[in-house]
């Protein structure tokens, strides 16, 4: 998966050295990157037909049919025989033609680049390759990870869950991208044993420096398997609490990600996963932000955008833009306080016999009523979702 700031990073680079407007879409056909800012966050179906396809590269001229799609050429980002994502270049085709080819060579060339080098500064001793297999590689060979676990000291045999920390300071960042190393004068680095030396570091517990900024733990929890749910919140909090407190008054930000339990080394990866879907989407967080709070929130991101287009393109193209851009937003509020009328007007600073008359034409509107209805609640969320994820929303404002 290509990452926005690698994304980004390249285009930067990329108009330095030419007036062409270049695009990069993920693997979901969203414009990641792009020379015009406005592109960015659209939703790109020709980039969603190449990923899922067999087409390599498209000529765009005369598809203009298509939403965010402009006349040029899009080609396959491939890295190691997987799709990581399209490049596309607007223009003539005939004259840009090279110009593209060029394009994708150099962004492949730098992803190439970047995960050797990750490899390479991860797999520098057996705890940063275990951290690494863990981590960074989906399908790792469950024996080889219980082998590199024993001779670690490791068990496998008891529940674990991550918890993601990143350290800054609270006037500015770090580059993290200057240092990848374990380097122990970083902020993690000199976080780390302040947290080992917590009187509920459990020795089962491990934990390992992954930039200058992260750490990451995987916490054993105490108690029955019963109690898991029930309990582990406290259990984490407790954990971190004098370890939070210390680092805040030095002036640092902290900020905390707490992912999945799981009970097999095979499936830590999609557990770090969790975590760093948290720190991405989770902003300006004080305190711990557990998955589990935000599974629905999650399992929505999984949905591919044209999926959602298929459903819901009508409705959007046919509300008149002023009537949906009201309802929407008051729809949005209600969604985040669990359609709790008064905190929802406070949050969009109007009356709240405002909001209850928005609600009231919403429900004309569309003929549905989210208060008593699940099936209502459920579709008007997933529009809204749909909205504020191909940029409608973000329009508006």
């Amino acid at each position: 998966m290509i990452s926005k700031e690698l994304a980004q990073r390249f285009i930067e680079n990329v108009t330095r050295y030419t007036e062409y407007n270049v695009n990069i879409m993920d693997g979901d056909g969203t414009i990641i990157a792009s020379r015009d800012p406005e592109r960015i966050g659209k939703y790109h179906e020709i980039a969603w037909r190449i990923i899922q396809g067999r087409e390599d590269i498209i000529d765009t001229t005369g598809l203009q049919e298509f939403p965010n799609v402009l006349p040029g050429i899009n080609m396959v980002i491939l890295v190691d025989g997987v799709r990581e994502g399209v490049v596309g270049v607007t223009g003539n085709p005939e004259e840009i033609r090279p110009v593209a080819l060029i394009v994708k060579m150099a962004i492949e060339t730098m992803l190439k680049y970047e995960r050797q080098q990750e490899a390479a500064r991860l797999r520098a001793n057996r705890k940063e390759r275990f951290v690494y297999m863990l981590t960074q590689v989906e399908h790792s060979d469950p024996e080889k990870l219980r082998h590199m676990a024993e001779e670690l000291g490791y068990p496998e045999e008891m529940v674990r869950i991550p918890i993601l920390i990143r350290i800054s300071d609270t006037d500015a960042d770090t580059d993290a991208d200057t240092n990848m190393n374990t380097n122990m004068n970083t902020d993690a680095g000199q976080a780390l044993p302040a947290l080992r030396e917590s009187a509920l570091h459990a020795k089962a517990d491990f934990s390992f420096v992954l930039d200058p900024q992260h750490l990451i733990v995987f916490k054993t929890l105490p108690g029955p398997a019963a109690s898991m749910l029930s309990d582990y919140k406290f259990h984490i909090r407790d954990y971190l609490e004098s370890f939070l407190q210390n680092y805040r008054e030095d002036g640092k930000t902290v900020q905390v990600f707490v992912g999945s339990f799981q009970d097999a080394y095979s499936r830590y990866y999609y557990a770090y996963r969790h975590c760093l879907w948290l720190e991405q989407n989770v902003h300006n967080a004080t305190e711990p932000v557990f998955f589990y709070d935000y599974t629905g929130s999650y399992l929505q991101s999984r949905i591919p955008f044209g999926e959602l287009a298929h459903i819901f393109q009508l409705f959007e193209e046919r509300i008149p833009k002023d009537k949906l851009r009201t309802y929407m937003e008051s729809l949005g509020a209600l969604i985040r306080t669990n359609y709790n009328f008064g905190k929802a007007a406070e949050e969009l600073y109007i009356h709240k016999n405002t909001l209850v008359y928005r609600y009231n034409r919403l429900k004309e509107l569309m003929n549905m009523d989210p208060l008593s209805s699940a099936s209502d609640r459920s579709f008007l969320s997933m529009f809204y979702f749909y909205l504020e994820r191909g940029g409608f929303l973000k329009q508006c404002k």
